[in-house]
């Protein structure tokens, strides 16, 4: 099902019994729903209290009263309501009419996204069959028609969009049969909150260890217990994308006339960098050094891994000199750490980091990232391995700052090599 479970549905209507046929459907289906009576300002939410909440949303597009207001205070009404309902986080999201004068009105509504509010329009506005379920005097008519369905096929014109919307029910299931597979044991015991405590805390143990667990906060208690239950569910949700049953698939297409489409090295950075960086201790957190006096020690990298030394001069022009803390994550958060581990590296922009490109040394002691965009330029994360190191604490300075985060993947992909690196044995054989 395309439709979100995750109550991730809207409805703004004026009139309730005009809404009650979507109101029956997504109840009988037990689909989640917010209803926001639009002609009553205490259902609305306060401007801006909610952020990305509401997927699809069915708009009546007159909120005043049955006859035929003018244009300009239909837009007035719509622009007070939706600007309180929608926020600017709130993307992406579909708007289907559940209106019976959509052709008087839908050009005010797209008036408004054009304009007013531009910073809150939909990724699309869609028709649908209001007039219907209702008679011109406004009583509901029994119909064949499978709303249900019908609104499945409307969400089904964007496959993109109708993937997505699957891809988060598949997280909501998952999250659900993960809160079921380890709290359900309900009837086993005389008081699940005391059953469920236990679990809690073990939960907490499991990630943390016993003797960092005694010493945490009540706040760190329970941030280790979801933590492992974010393990438990990343494995629930993989094999359930894994078995889950696709019907009717698309083959997504790009038209060769299409524009303004992300670039590679916008999406990378979107796959291998997260903008959150702090703490500035964090497993992953990449640290620009600012401090011209360790230009020599960066240069002397920067020879080292260097092998096409003509290009040294322009990589210098718009290199960042990093510190990537590549410390393991359980360290970090069982309180374990007595060193921070640090590889000393480099940002350097993406023409010069090609592949084949034979620019920088190709062994087991450089590794060079894939290219991301930042700072409005694409860079990739140079290492040298033999530039490993350790420090007791890492503080903030006005020489260094954190920059970015490498997301798991990446940081997992750089530990492995580095451990690599540090341990080759070799093999005793004889010719």
């Amino acid at each position: 099902m395309n439709i979100p479970l995750n109550g991730r549905v809207a409805i703004i209507e004026n009139e309730l019994k005009e809404a009650m046929p979507l109101m029956r459907t997504f109840s009988k289906n037990q689909i989640p729903y917010v209803f926001y009576k639009g002609d009553d300002v205490t259902f609305l939410p306060d401007d801006n209290s909610r952020f990305n909440d509401i997927r699809v949303l069915f708009l009546d597009l007159n909120l005043i009263d049955k006859s035929k207001p003018t244009t300009k205070k239909v837009k007035s009404v719509l622009y007070s309501v939706l600007k309180k309902v929608i926020s600017k986080d709130n993307y992406p999201y579909t708007i289907i009419y559940w209106s019976k004068q959509e052709n008087d009105y839908s050009e005010a509504l797209e008036e408004l996204f054009e304009k007013e509010l531009k910073d809150r329009a939909p990724i699309s506005i869609q028709k649908f069959i209001k007039s219907n379920f209702f008679a011109l005097n406004g009583d509901e008519i029994e119909n064949s028609l499978d709303l249900l369905k019908e609104i499945q096929n409307v969400l089904s014109k964007d496959p993109a969009y109708s993937y997505l919307l699957n891809w988060e029910n598949n997280i909501h299931i998952s999250a659900d049969k993960t809160v079921q597979e380890i709290f359900s044991s309900y009837h086993n015991f005389d008081n699940w909150s005391h059953n469920a405590n236990h679990l809690i805390n073990k939960l907490g143990i499991s990630y943390a260890g016993v003797a960092t667990y005694k010493g945490f906060k009540p706040e760190d208690k329970l941030k280790s217990g979801y933590s492992a239950l974010n393990i438990v569910f990343n494995d629930t949700i993989e094999n359930h994308t894994a078995k889950s049953e696709l019907n009717n698939i698309q083959l997504l297409t790009v038209p060769s006339t299409a524009k303004n489409l992300d670039t590679v090295f916008n999406i990378n950075k979107k796959l291998l960098i997260s903008d959150e960086n702090k703490p500035l201790s964090y497993s992953g957190t990449v640290i620009e050094l600012l401090d011209v006096n360790s230009n020599i020690a960066f240069e002397k990298l920067l020879d080292r891994i260097l092998q096409n030394k003509g290009k040294k001069a322009d990589i210098q022009k718009s290199w960042k000199k990093i510190w990537l803390n590549v410390t393991p994550l359980c360290d970090t958060v069982q309180g374990k750490l007595v060193y921070h581990r640090i590889i000393s590296g480099l940002l350097i922009e993406e023409s010069f980091t090609k592949r084949n490109s034979k620019i920088f040394y190709d062994n087991e002691s450089i590794f060079i990232s894939p290219s991301f965009t930042y700072d409005n330029k694409n860079y990739s994360i140079v290492l040298d391995f033999k530039e490993f190191f350790t420090k007791s604490a890492i503080g903030h300075s006005k020489n260094r700052k954190a920059v970015f985060r490498v997301r798991q993947q990446l940081l997992a992909e750089i530990q492995s090599k580095l451990s690599r690196h540090v341990n080759r044995q070799g093999v005793l054989f004889l010719t």
